[in-house]
C-alpha cells in the first residue's frame, strides 16, 4: 500500500509506521517495554476506525503517557494497539497489553510472548523471540524478530533446489538461474533484526554451498558479499507529523474513488 507523500496532521490516535520493518520495531519496543500479552488479526479499511475505537473505550489503548504511568502504578493493564496496512488492502493489527488488572485480560484471549508455545508473529512470516545474546555481543537476553521455522524450511528448501539447477543461461535453465536471483534478492530485503540475519546468513551460505558442490568452477553466480546490518536510529514515523490512521484511510478511500472513474 502506497503512503501519502504530504502527511498532514490526522486526529486518530494510531499511529501508522512508515515500513513494515519499521512496525516490527515499533511492536518489538512495546513488548521489550513489558506488554508481553498479545492478539493479532486484520481488519478492512472500511471497519478499522471503529476498531480502533473499541480498542479504546474498551481498553483505553489510546491513554497518553500520563495516564499509563497512572494506571502502572495502581497495577492496571495498560494496552497499545498497533497498526500496519498490508499490500492486500487490508491492515494487520496488533493488541499488546502489560501485566495488571484490566478487561483487556478478562475478555480478550491473550497469548503471552513470554511462552515458546505462543510466540507473537507477523502472521507466518516471522515471530518475536526472547533469546541470549552472546558474550561476545554483551551478553544478556534481548527481543528480536526471526523468521517462523516454518517459513525458513520453505526457504531453504527453495534456496537448494533453485541452487542446484544448472547454470548456462538457456532455456528453463535460465528460468530457473532467474528464480535463484530473485530468491536472493528477496533474502537480501528482508528486516535485518539480529535474528533474520543470522537466517540471511544460513540461507545464503546454504545457496552458496550448493552452487559450488553442483556447478562447474567456471560457472558462476553473484552472491552477495555481505549481508547489512539494521540501522537502529532509523524513524519510525513519517516526520514532522506521524501518519495517523484516519488520514490513511482517507487517502485510500480518494484513490479507489479516482480509479473507479476510468
Amino acid at each position: 500500500m502506497l503512503f501519502p507523500k504530504l502527511v498532514p496532521a490526522g486526529a486518530a490516535y494510531v499511529k501508522i509506521p512508515n515500513s513494515k520493518r519499521a512496525a516490527m520495531r515499533v511492536i518489538l519496543e512495546t513488548a521489550q517495554r513489558g506488554s508481553r500479552y498479545w492478539s493479532a488479526g486484520t481488519v478492512p479499511p472500511e471497519k478499522a476506525l471503529r476498531f480502533a475505537e473499541k480498542m479504546a473505550k474498551r481498553y483505553r489503548a489510546n491513554a497518553n503517557q500520563a495516564q499509563r504511568a497512572y494506571a502502572k502504578a495502581k497495577g492496571r493493564a495498560n494496552t497499545s494497539l498497533v497498526m500496519y496496512p498490508e499490500d492486500t488492502g487490508m491492515l494487520r493489527w496488533w493488541l499488546l497489553a502489560t501485566p495488571g488488572e484490566g478487561a483487556v485480560h478478562t475478555q480478550e484471549q491473550l497469548a503471552d510472548s513470554h511462552d515458546k508455545r505462543t510466540l507473537l508473529t507477523w502472521g507466518e512470516q516471522y515471530e518475536l523471540v526472547h533469546e541470549q545474546r552472546p558474550k561476545s555481543h554483551g551478553g544478556g537476553r534481548v527481543w528480536t524478530w526471526r523468521l517462523t521455522p516454518q517459513r525458513y524450511a520453505e526457504l531453504e528448501a527453495a534456496m537448494r533446489d533453485l541452487a542446484a539447477s544448472p547454470g548456462r543461461p538457456s532455456g528453463a535453465s535460465k528460468e530457473r538461474r532467474d528464480g535463484l536471483d530473485a530468491l536472493v534478492q528477496a533474502v537480501m530485503r528482508m528486516p535485518g533484526f539480529h535474528g533474520v540475519r543470522q537466517q540471511q546468513l544460513a540461507l545464503l551460505q546454504i545457496g552458496r554451498e550448493t552452487w559450488t558442490r553442483t556447478h562447474a568452477a567456471l560457472d558462476s553466480f553473484p552472491w552477495p558479499e555481505k549481508v547489512p546490518y539494521l540501522d537502529k536510529g532509523f524513524a519510525c514515523y513519517h516526520a514532522p507529523d506521524a501518519l495517523r490512521l484516519d488520514v490513511l484511510l482517507g487517502t485510500c478511500k480518494h484513490r479507489l474513488e479516482r480509479e473507479t472513474e476510468y
